[in-house]
């Protein structure tokens, strides 16, 4: 439902002007009674004039004005029409709250009551006939996500638009359409929201109470919820730092599904009065809790976890010491691994991580007004940038201390602070317990998921361990799939629910002897973009077979490098100057892959290498690795390389980027100084994993670039710690020599 009514709120900010056909005089904002009967005269005028020019309103139109004419009973008519070509919404009938208000309307004429307890009878009637899976999505399809404001402003907006005395035909749909959002969802939200919370006290039993750590007393909030008069079950627990309102429905959607829910928050939250300290303690805390679920007469000694990010990071920090014998299985999505992908990836420190952390730190919820500034992170990371100032100095530039951010950018390396938070090394070889991973070819957290997933087979091979991997974002990979991927139309076959299908049909698998999901068909299953298919392979190796090679050649063509799939004869050296002085530009600002799909890219940034036209269709399935032979003038660079397709059609497709620390690129625990003016490898294989088929004609195009840009540490290259280099540590541009005997290697797919 909320996705329909964003489309639908889409269209209702636009009122195109055409010739005058219907007569309105506005109301009052302030006089909702005749705002009313204004939009109902303006809707039955509507309706009778198309009536009378023979003007078709199309069903999804109709029955919005039906309703605002007060034809209560066609509109419920037309309604249940258009359910004939629709699917369900959340588990409920489409357009269910249209019908309801409806229902109500006739209700209230009968019997003379107020609306509201038209509307109340007729809700708790639909919803008690509701079963849990439905009773729990209702507050999805029944309400809006920001107390009707979207609505409100954009019914607000047309009105200030519309001309007294005379209104077009197009401006009265759109104008009548923008009413009814907010007319019916301003009149029912107070409605539904009291009468969900009365169902669910007679469904559930939900307690939120303060448990404490038998290992060093500190306080743990917790939610439960669970069906009432039933048998010891399993419980899914969510460990989050995320404490806000979102935490009980959390609860009820695992109750909803037949298990006892559970969802608590890291110390300091919700009632905790311990201090905030996120990643520092969730390995001992979550274990506590889990240890707490288990001695509960509800629980039958079956634990399940699952949740996305930082709720990824817990499950994994939950097993460092060793996996609680209630901990039966992880669901561990888009998974943090602090220090490895935040907040530094190969260890560059990026910015995102700093807003993060007033966002849970400034009270015991989240700290939303601070968080959704826009306007104040831009505007800091680009006084930052341009400041020249050292990277410790950003709170004081924001002029906001953070003892948490001056602490994090003190271990650059990934030392004992982060190996301390998760299972490191020999850790994981004690993890026994079935997995599911999930993550996107475009999740933000890929690296993190990933880093788990490989170390966790690498010091316990026998793991029973799935991994999910397809075209989604943090969100996606998480939640569920979106069809317009920052630009990229995913295949069909993409779309899947993971936080409320995929998630539970693992645990109906694990904890309750069901089936094994469908999707699930070995051990790595990734979805290749363009094909419209899924593939399915035994280990993370066998998603290729084969490899392209290609060498960083010197010859150019229209302009640019070439990419050779043969080694060059020569060692021809290729530069790449950054002026770090120069604050009027910026490099590498396009690694980021949003949006995925570009008309055109900046080729005067960076390097730039093109292949020639493919002959075949190609499938890329895997992470690109390369092998650069550099010399430069300093110690130490920060570089980017990004991979894209270029399409026939001249579109750049985003596939995959690395961005790291040229001294910590032999390993990630102890940086490495280059000798200046010296000629030295650096290999590097942390990128992103992707699979798509690339077209017949299109080419590879790969951008090699220095880092220089507000969204990061900018490293000066004099060898001391980055985070206290200024700009008078710039001295002279970076001079970047690119041996051409450099190479990239990137994994396919070759049917046999």
């Amino acid at each position: 439902m909320k996705k329909l009514i964003a489309l639908l709120f889409l269209v209702l900010i636009n009122l195109p002007a055409k010739g005058q056909e219907l007569t309105y005089e506005k109301a009052a904002l302030s006089d909702p009674e005749s705002l009313a009967l204004g939009m109902q005269r303006l809707a039955k005028d509507y309706l009778r004039h198309s009536k009378i020019r023979a003007l078709k309103i199309e069903a999804h139109d109709r029955y919005m004005i039906e309703i605002l004419a007060g034809d209560y009973k066609t509109s419920i008519k037309t309604i249940q029409s258009l359910r004939k070509n629709s699917a369900l919404n959340n588990g409920h009938p489409g357009y269910i709250p249209y019908e309801l208000f409806s229902k109500a309307k006739i209700k209230q004429l009968a019997t003379g009551n107020a609306f509201s307890d038209a509307y109340e009878s007729v809700f708790k009637a639909y919803i008690a006939n509701c079963n849990d899976e439905q009773a729990y999505s209702a507050h999805i399809v029944f309400t809006t996500y920001d107390a009707v404001a979207q609505f409100t402003d954009g019914f607000e907006t047309n009105y200030k638009n519309i001309s007294d005395a005379s209104i077009t035909f197009d401006e009265a749909l759109v104008f009548l359409k923008s009413y009814l959002l907010y007319h019916i969802f301003t009149l029912t939200e107070p409605v539904v929201f009291k009468e969900l919370e009365l169902d669910r006290n007679k469904r559930y039993i939900i307690k939120e109470e303060v448990i404490v750590s038998a290992r060093d007393g500190a306080e743990l909030s917790v939610i439960t919820a669970r069906k009432r008069d039933v048998e010891p079950m399993p419980a899914i627990l969510v460990f989050t730092i995320y404490a806000d309102g979102s935490n009980v429905h959390q609860a009820l959607l695992a109750a909803s599904k037949g298990y006892a829910g559970v969802v608590a928050t890291s110390r300091g939250k919700r009632l905790s009065k311990d201090a905030i300290e996120p990643y520092k303690h969730e390995y001992k805390d979550v274990y506590a809790v889990i240890d707490w679920i288990s001695r509960q007469e509800w629980n039958n000694a079956k634990v399940g976890m699952y949740g996305g990010s930082y709720n990824g990071f817990t499950q994994w920090a939950s097993m460092k010491e060793k996996v609680h014998p209630a901990l039966k299985t992880i669901i561990p999505s888009v998974s943090v691994a602090p220090g490895i992908d935040a907040p530094m990836e190969n260890n560059v420190f990026l910015n995102f991580p700093y807003k993060w952390i007033p966002y849970i730190t400034n009270n015991k919820f989240l700290d939303n007004t601070t968080n959704f500034d826009r306007d104040r992170w831009d505007k800091l990371e680009l006084k930052w940038f341009e400041s020249g100032k050292a990277y410790h100095n950003m709170d004081s530039i924001d002029g906001t201390p953070s003892p948490i951010f001056q602490e994090w950018i003190t271990h650059p390396s990934y030392d004992t602070y982060w190996q301390n938070m998760i299972p490191y090394k020999d850790e994981f070889s004690h993890i026994n317990i079935p997995i599911l991973s999930t993550t996107g070819y475009y999740d933000d957290g890929q690296r993190g998921a990933m880093y788990y997933y490989l170390e966790h087979l690498k010091y316990y091979p026998k793991a029973e361990h799935y991994l999910l991997i397809g075209p989604y974002d943090h969100w996606g990979a998480q939640y569920a799939s979106t069809a317009n991927l920052k630009g990229y139309q995913i295949d069909a076959v993409a779309h899947i629910d993971i936080g409320q299908g995929l998630a539970y049909d693992w645990f109906d698998y694990i904890l309750k002897d069901g089936a094994k999901p469908d999707i699930l068909k070995n051990k790595v299953n990734f979805q290749v973009m363009g094909t419209n298919t899924w593939m399915h392979k035994s280990s993370l190796t066998e998603m290729s077979n084969d490899s392209l090679v290609f060498f960083l050649c010197p010859d150019k063509n229209n302009g640019h490098y070439t990419l050779d799939p043969d080694k060059p004869k020569s060692d021809i050296d290729l530069q790449l100057d950054v002026n770090f002085e120069d604050r009027t530009t910026m490099n590498n600002v396009e690694y980021y892959p949003s949006p995925i799909i570009k008309d055109s890219l900046n080729l005067n940034d960076g390097l730039v290498f093109i292949s020639r036209p493919f002959k075949k269709e190609t499938i890329i399935n895997g992470s690109f690795k390369g092998e650069l032979k550099v010399e430069i003038n300093k110690k130490d660079f920060d570089f980017g390389v990004n991979l894209y397709e270029l399409t026939p059609e001249g579109k750049y497709f985003h596939l995959s980027f690395y961005i790291g620390r040229a001294s910590y690129a032999a390993h990630k625990e102890q940086r490495k100084l280059l000798t200046p003016h010296t000629l030295t490898t650096i290999t590097f294989d942390n990128t992103r994993i992707v699979s798509k088929k690339i077209s017949k004609n299109s080419q590879i195009v790969i951008v090699i670039n220095g880092n220089k840009n507000s969204y990061g540490q900018i490293n000066y290259g004099s060898g001391s710690d980055v985070s206290r280099e200024t700009i008078d540590d710039a001295t002279i541009p970076l001079a970047l020599k690119i041996n051409a005997q450099s190479k990239i290697t990137i994994p396919i797919w070759i049917d046999n």
